[in-house]
């Protein structure tokens, strides 16, 4: 977070709020997978084994399943293929089968040329240089003098290009854990470990909602701090 202004409450505040918001959701995602990766699927199968069994049972067979690093769940598009970290990729958990039908679910939309994920992906090319160039225009604008302001505006406008990505991606992420649940259940897991497998996604879901929150309250901030220097 950079300070623009110079209302030192409104820069505490939203501190505060970033802090508590990305503390809180983290805390939730560790002890939500860190539970149900104690407690083993009745499917005795691993993450990549139901990934797999999955994309065949959606006819979308070609979709490759690797075992990347901690850490590392994520379709790529590019490559069509699903990669799930060693605990996933591994084990028979709750954890492990949530996570392997979620990505497989981005597999599916990437197949059925789902809407959002298409506008998603539209956005990269933008939203790569957004992401990495706005701080850059931010500090010139901050250090340029009476010519700044007009650099601190094109830094905000991109800085919101990259909130837009986020906000895009999160029904992108509602839909692939909507995808895997409705396919486990239809596979026949009980009511117990599907409660299970939902409290995963939606644990790892909140980590997209709350960095999308901390985003716009750092655009407010922005904006706001940047008005009340006109």
């Amino acid at each position: 977070m950079i300070m623009v202004g110079n209302d030192m409450g409104l820069y505490i505040a939203v501190m505060v709020l970033t802090l508590a918001i990305g503390g809180g959701a983290q805390w939730y995602v560790t002890t939500m997978l860190h539970k149900y990766q104690k407690i083993p699927c009745s499917f005795n199968i691993t993450g990549a084994q139901m990934a797999r069994k999955m994309s065949i049972d959606k006819g979308i067979s070609n979709v490759g399943v690797l075992s990347g690093g901690p850490s590392q769940d994520f379709f790529d598009p590019r490559s069509n293929s699903v990669t799930l970290d060693p605990d996933a990729y591994h084990t028979t958990s709750i954890t492990a089968v949530a996570t392997a039908v979620h990505e497989m679910g981005h597999a599916t939309q990437h197949a059925e040329g789902y809407g959002m994920m298409k506008f998603r992906s539209a956005l990269v090319p933008v939203v790569s240089l957004c992401s990495n160039a706005w701080i850059i225009i931010f500090m010139i604008g901050l250090f340029a003098g009476a010519a700044g302001g007009a650099f601190i505006k094109l830094a905000i406008i991109m800085f919101a290009a990259t909130l837009l990505f986020q906000l895009v991606t999160l029904p992108v992420e509602f839909d692939a854990s909507r995808r895997g649940l409705t396919y486990l259940k239809a596979s026949g897991m009980n009511g117990a470990e599907l409660a299970g497998a939902s409290n995963v996604l939606r644990a790892c879901a909140l980590t997209y909602v709350a960095a999308a929150l901390t985003s716009l309250l750092q655009l407010i901030y922005m904006v706001l701090s940047t008005r009340s220097e006109d």
